[in-house]
């Protein structure tokens, strides 16, 4: 797959999986939203900022580097993206990370991050 693939399974991946977990997922029609999807359950929505996340990018500790915006501003904006879902292809699985203005994140099941991995309450909880 190349990179614009990889990310629309990611995009169509975590709307799907949203959705088993008894959401409604809603997505834009064109691509220049800075969120690739909306999720609501019980009237609260949450605006959703898709990654995808390979086996070959950088390792450090055993930690995985993903950044979240390579152009223009140095990190999504909070009013316009809630949370990041991150596709893991190493561990198959989403991790569900909250904006708080990050600009990279390093992931993994054994560092920080180990309790967002498929945990769609945190999507109830903010």
């Amino acid at each position: 797959m190349n990179a614009n693939q990889k990310g629309c399974y990611a995009e169509h991946h975590f709307a799907s999986t949203a959705i088993k977990q008894g959401f409604n997922v809603s997505m834009p029609l064109l691509d220049s939203s800075p969120y690739d999807c909306i999720i609501e359950k019980n009237g609260a929505l949450k605006k959703v900022q898709v990654k995808y996340l390979g086996v070959d990018r950088y390792k450090h500790r055993g930690n995985t580097q993903i950044t979240l915006k390579r152009s223009g501003d140095p990190s999504y904006d909070k009013r316009l993206v809630d949370f990041f879902a991150i596709w893991s292809e190493e561990y198959l699985g989403f991790f569900i990370i909250k904006n708080l203005g990050q600009t990279s994140l390093r992931v993994s099941l054994n560092n920080k991050y180990k309790e967002n991995f498929n945990n769609f309450d945190l999507f109830h909880n903010c």
